[in-house]
Parts: C-alpha cells; structure tokens; sequence
C-alpha cells in the first residue's frame, strides 16, 4: 500500500497521501477505506488529497469512469470538499478534467492547487 489515511479532527478533514505510480484501483482502493469512516460518511469531513509525490497513470477515460463510481455516491458527496495537491503536469491535467467533470455532475467540490497551505486554507473556509 503506497498510500496514507489521516483524520485531522481539529481542522475536520481526511488526509490522504499518496506516492508513486498512482493507478485507478489505486484510488479506488483508498476510496474504500475511506467509506469505512464515519467522520467521511457521517460527520462531513473534507478531504485533503496529496498527490504531489506521485503519477497518475490514466487517460482521460479513467476520468469518466472514476466520475461515474462516484455517481453513486452523490448524496453523500453533494457539498463536500476536496483539495488535491499535485506537482505533475499530467496527473494535474487529468485533475483538472476530474475537477470539471465531478463538480458539474455531482456537486463535490473539487478542486486542484500546487501547495498544501492554499489547500488547506480553501479546504478549512
């Protein structure tokens, strides 16, 4: 496992931090776990994704299949926040089209950054 969880009761978020070679059931690995918290699923915690130590292997296809899982989840993901720190210019292209495609179909707020501190100011307003 080449990721880590993190709750930050203080500040209401998950963190969750990621390395290397970053794959679709990578993700989709981590997701799970994180549906297994009730801070995430019940108490409206946030999300702080960082990614800026790793790759995503994907295309922009991977992107509409990952939107199309978290489609399900639209009631419980209406509203909520995700702050994703990437310092690739691939992966932040396709988090920059996961950030359009997931906003407008579900209402989960998404959005990208290049440093933990704006981030984590966006993610706490």
């Amino acid at each position: 496992m080449s990721y880590t969880l993190e709750l930050n009761h203080h500040k209401k978020f998950i963190a969750y931090k990621h390395c290397g070679n970053i794959t679709r059931d990578d993700i989709g690995e981590a997701w799970e776990e994180m549906l297994k918290m009730p801070e995430f699923t019940q108490e409206k915690y946030n999300l702080f994704s960082d990614y800026s130590e790793g790759v995503f292997i994907g295309t922009p296809k991977d992107v509409k299949l990952v939107s199309d899982i978290l489609f399900e989840l639209k009631d419980m993901l209406k509203g909520k926040k995700q702050a994703l720190i990437l310092s690739e210019p691939m992966s932040t292209a396709l988090s920059i089209l996961f950030e359009g495609e997931i906003n407008e179909r579900i209402g989960f707020i998404v959005k990208v950054f290049s440093t933990k501190e704006a981030a984590q100011e966006w993610l706490t307003k």
